[in-house]
């Protein structure tokens, strides 16, 4: 009896190490590398942080304050060379997006491993029956303190378009690219009295194809130099 309760316990302690040298070995499982990665997109505004940007491409508006915004994206494409060839892709559309979203919404295209080189990704703004392709709402404090609602209604379609060098699709990593949509470049040509002299409806001036029309056609002429990118890489998840 003691010798079968001996191996018993023998059997239980053999057990138990080896599940947990399981245990240990899989919290150490390496990415084990695909042919495939992922490039998600995103697009987010920014309003501050615009020390990198060149000089000439920023407007500064005192009391001007954009604080919202929202963007119909019909579709994001990239286009690069891989091994001297060409390629394009184009990702799904993402609608009714919130630029101001702490975590923007994204979606992704399906690369194949190598370097890329000669990067373009183009966001292209497209209206809807009922959305506009994109609409940035603030607020202004006038030459006489007071504030009042601004808003920009992009009534066409438009592009943003975003160059980088190279990216590395090595398949253990995963790329999000982020475009920035600066709003300090939205304004360029556009002054304080200009804003003071605006007319205002409503009690908001409104900037559309239909309101303040100088204003509107400068603003849509800077919507396509408006882009600014940031390539964040991750390591894909282990099973992926």
């Amino acid at each position: 009896m003691k010798t079968v309760r001996t191996s018993i316990i023998t059997t239980m302690i053999l057990a138990i190490i080896s599940f947990a040298a399981c245990k240990k070995g899989s919290s150490n499982k390496s990415v084990v590398p695909s042919s495939t990665a992922q490039l998600s997109f995103s697009l987010a505004a920014t309003s501050a942080n615009l020390a990198s940007l060149p000089p000439d491409s920023v407007s500064s508006i005192p009391g001007l304050v954009w604080t919202a915004g929202d963007a119909n994206i019909g579709r994001f494409a990239f286009e690069a060379k891989r091994k001297g060839v060409s390629i394009e892709i184009e990702s799904n559309n993402l609608t009714n997006v919130d630029l101001f979203a702490l975590t923007p919404l994204q979606t992704y295209v399906t690369l194949d491993t190598g370097v890329y080189k000669e990067i373009e990704i183009t966001a292209f703004l497209e209206r809807t029956d009922t959305v506009p392709p994109l609409v940035v709402t603030g607020t202004f404090k006038n030459d006489s303190a007071k504030v009042i609602p601004i808003e920009f209604i992009l009534s066409g379609h438009a592009t943003i378009t975003v160059e980088e060098k190279n990216i590395d699709i090595n398949g253990k990593t995963n790329y999000t690219a982020i475009l920035d949509l600066q709003l300090g470049r939205l304004t360029k040509g556009i002054t304080e009295a200009d804003l003071d002299k605006a007319k205002v409806t409503g009690g908001k001036i409104i900037i559309s194809k239909t309101s303040n029309t100088d204003l509107y056609w400068k603003m849509r002429w800077n919507i396509a130099r408006c882009g600014w990118s940031e390539f964040r890489e991750h390591e894909r998840d282990h099973d992926n």
